[in-house]
């Protein structure tokens, strides 16, 4: 502890404690704020909640479903890829991306309960619900 905090003075200790022993970790703390601010943007939610929803696609059709220019999509992709949300796969020519990351799922599945309601999902034969 830093001088100038040793002098501090705390009402709750035991509270302070508890609140500083949560933010511990800066790397992770760091990441999830990297993730919540990429998720702020309406375009790269878009883009994440059709990979979450609709699985695997490729640049071209991932533009087409969220209305955008294939290159602002992949500049988002490019941009979702470094903070680990996304992940690439080669088929074939193609490559096809995918959400990945633990927090970047179970986020996408919270908005969703909002954002989505009840969608026909065609290619996987089954509603969302």
């Amino acid at each position: 502890m830093s001088a100038a905090r040793r002098d501090a003075r705390v009402i709750d200790p035991d509270q302070v404690c508890d609140a500083a022993a949560v933010l511990a970790d800066a790397a992770q703390l760091q990441h999830s704020a990297a993730v919540l601010d990429a998720l702020g943007d309406v375009n790269r939610l878009s883009i994440l909640l059709a990979l979450h929803h609709a699985g695997d696609l490729c640049v071209s059709d991932l533009a087409f479903a969220v209305g955008m220019s294939d290159s602002a999509v992949s500049h988002a992709l490019r941009l979702l890829r470094a903070h680990g949300m996304v992940s690439a796969h080669r088929q074939g020519r193609l490559v096809r991306y995918r959400v990945t990351g633990e927090l970047t799922t179970r986020l996408l599945d919270v908005v969703s309960e909002g954002v989505v309601g009840d969608v026909v999902l065609h290619a996987h034969g089954r509603d969302h619900r």
